[in-house]
């Protein structure tokens, strides 16, 4: 299924015209309701990484919707991970070993009402391990990394604290997810880290938002050693509102960071907001929109000769009411082109970027105006930049993600010895086997073998299956866990 997009251009070409792909592709994921996106990352395979939400398949109200892309966008697998309640996937990146660690927000698992989840998954989306963080009151975990050391560090906001309303949440952790160390920042109001990144020389930066006395929101950049020490943490903005997206290390070392302002706005509405500093947070230059209508960056690329390239959305252009941006500032902070908009007679957003291994960027959000449900997972691949592009849409309907409901980490199920050649051995600790059954299935998905639990220790024959591959499935009731 394919559709051409309304599309406006100005001002002048963003990237050559050398290579052979002039089509900006655009293809569409989810399900009959709620899909979207906030994060993409390039693999090592050469494809894509998603995370973000879904409402569609979930098992409780929404959950952490995990999308696996090959490098020209196709649909290679989902996951709906969560459990009774809220699920939120926000942050994920590849691992060293090849595998995925994705930074949560969930009411379904942990100790308060909101808890902060980190879970680390293989090369092909399996649970190795979920983790959460916080106390009895709210916790949320926006943003995430791998360390040098093979750890994670992830940030967000805590309502845990003694300081203000809520206070920027930072904390470290070993390659299992144990915790190692905690840092929270914060004034008497709302604080919260929104994205955190390991710099060269292995310190952390988490940059967010923090409001002041005055009730303005101003940017908050914070600097750790990577044993959570605080080397400097700096406010920057004007009087009114300044919120902080993402940001990056450049390749010299400096940071930039992205955003929103209304500061310099005669009529309240949200501006671009970028300004770079050095690595002791001095600023450089500062970029301000001056849009008389919402527009905001989410998430930008240094290009290989320091312009940088960035994302969001704009109510100032396009064909509907929010339409998904792609626009660059040059490495001194200069306007550098607005390139196309994407979008309809709804809302397009674009959340995050990558640059995928054979150099296409790729960029995910959500739509409001194509797709399958009331929100669809959007994503942009585009080889080249140019004015008169043309478009095509690409629909995903994803019916597959139905929620796993995974084990809680005091419980275990082992099976055993493999590969085999004549049996299974199944063992259980901490459930009801009772409730549970397992179903064995060839490659194309053949149900071969189904057996409920006897107990704690169950042995499954397979003298009578052929040789080969097999996938196994352990289901409580009906549902996969």
């Amino acid at each position: 299924m394919h559709k051409l997009l309304y599309i406006l251009f100005f001002v002048f070409p963003l990237v050559g015209v050398s290579q052979t792909d002039t089509i900006a592709h655009l293809y569409t994921f989810g399900g009959n309701n709620n899909d979207n996106a906030e994060e993409i990352e390039a693999t090592t395979d050469g494809g894509y990484i998603v995370i973000g939400a879904t409402s569609s398949n979930s098992w409780g109200n929404t959950d952490a919707y995990l999308l696996k892309i090959d490098s020209m966008c196709n649909y290679e697998w989902s996951q709906a991970i969560g459990g009774a309640n809220n699920d939120w996937g926000y942050s994920i990146k590849q691992t060293f070993d090849k595998g995925f660690i994705i930074a949560a927000s969930s009411n379904s698992f942990g100790n308060g009402g909101y808890n902060a989840v980190l879970m680390k998954r293989d090369s092909l989306g399996n649970y190795e391990w979920r983790k959460t963080y916080g106390g009895q009151d709210w916790d949320f975990a926006y943003s995430v990394v791998q360390t040098y050391d093979s750890g994670y560090v992830f940030c967000g906001e805590t309502y845990n604290n003694s300081n203000g309303f809520s206070d920027v949440y930072i904390v470290k952790t070993n390659p299992l997810g144990d915790t190692l160390w905690t840092r929270t920042f914060g004034g008497v109001l709302v604080d919260k880290g929104n994205c955190v990144i390991e710099t060269s020389d292995s310190n952390i930066v988490v940059a967010g938002i923090r409001n002041t006395v005055s009730d303005s929101t101003q940017a908050y950049v914070i600097k750790l050693t990577r044993n959570g020490t605080l080397i400097w943490d700096s406010i920057y903005g004007d009087t009114l509102y300044e919120n902080i997206n993402a940001i990056i290390e450049t390749t010299n070392g400096d940071y930039v960071v992205v955003g929103s302002s209304t500061s310099n706005s005669t009529v309240n509405n949200k501006q671009f907001y970028i300004f770079r500093t050095n690595k002791d947070g001095i600023p450089i230059w500062t970029f301000l929109g001056n849009s008389v209508k919402d527009e905001e960056v989410f998430d930008l690329f240094e290009e290989t000769n320091g312009d940088l390239m960035n994302v969001g959305y704009t109510e100032d252009a396009g064909g509907g009411m929010k339409d998904a941006a792609l626009f660059k500032i040059t490495s001194i902070g200069f306007w550098g082109g607005l390139g196309p908009t994407y979008g309809n007679v709804d809302n397009e957003i674009l959340k995050s970027i990558t640059v995928g291994v054979n150099g296409d960027y790729c960029m995910a959000g959500y739509t409001t105006s194509f797709g399958n449900g009331i929100e669809d997972v959007l994503v942009i691949r585009l080889d080249t930049v140019y004015n008169g592009q043309d478009t095509n849409t690409t629909n995903y309907i994803d019916i597959i993600p139905l929620t796993v409901n995974e084990l809680d980490e005091k419980s275990k199920i082992n099976i055993y010895p493999n590969p085999t050649k004549s049996f299974v051995i199944i063992e259980i600790d901490n459930i009801d086997a009772n409730n549970y059954q397992f179903v064995l299935t060839d490659i194309e998905g053949r149900v071969v073998r189904r057996r409920k639990f006897t107990g704690s220790n169950t042995k499954i024959n397979l003298e009578n299956v052929q040789k080969g591959i097999y996938i196994y499935l352990i289901l409580e009731k009906s549902r996969q866990i």
